[in-house]
């Protein structure tokens, strides 16, 4: 089953302070529902993650191990990556890419998020509609904490 997901994202920073976020993969990581560990992969030349993370998704609580690589990374304007992973018994695979282009905007920077997951296994089974309802959750869960990134502070009124 093919997932394609398109989002903008409209936050009131500067494309430089947005693209510092994106490039702290700790932070970054810290604000997607779900993750629960990353760690950078020893590969030479190609920046490379190991993530954890887990979910709900109808009736299944599924935990995957995924590998993120960054395929293109263009200073303050677009970063590129392909994932893969399994759960541990291999029911459930996941492949695709990402991508998010940052644009200057009146108010700060327009995002784009681009995303394209082939999902195989028990977990296709559930059906396009619980997937994508899911991913628009947790898309909608992790813009919320990326804007509050850039929320200014209560005591700057």
């Amino acid at each position: 089953m093919l997932l394609k997901l398109a989002e903008e994202l409209s936050l009131g920073a500067s494309v430089d302070e947005v693209w510092k976020l994106l490039r702290d993969t700790p932070r970054l990581t810290s604000l997607l529902p779900g993750v629960e560990s990353v760690a950078p992969l020893p590969e030479e030349e190609k920046e490379a993650y190991a993530a954890k993370v887990s979910d709900r998704i109808g009736p299944f609580k599924i935990t995957m191990n995924l590998e993120v690589r960054i395929t293109e990374a263009v200073e303050l304007s677009l970063l590129k990556a392909a994932l893969k992973g399994a759960d541990s018994m291999g029911l459930n695979r996941v492949t695709g890419s990402l991508q998010i282009a940052l644009r200057p905007a009146v108010s700060g920077t327009q995002m784009n998020f681009e995303a394209s997951i082939e999902v195989l296994g028990k977990l296709a089974t559930l059906g396009a509609v619980p997937i994508r309802r899911r991913t628009t959750q947790v898309f909608a869960e992790f813009a919320k904490n990326i804007q509050g990134q850039f929320a200014p502070s209560a005591g700057a009124a």
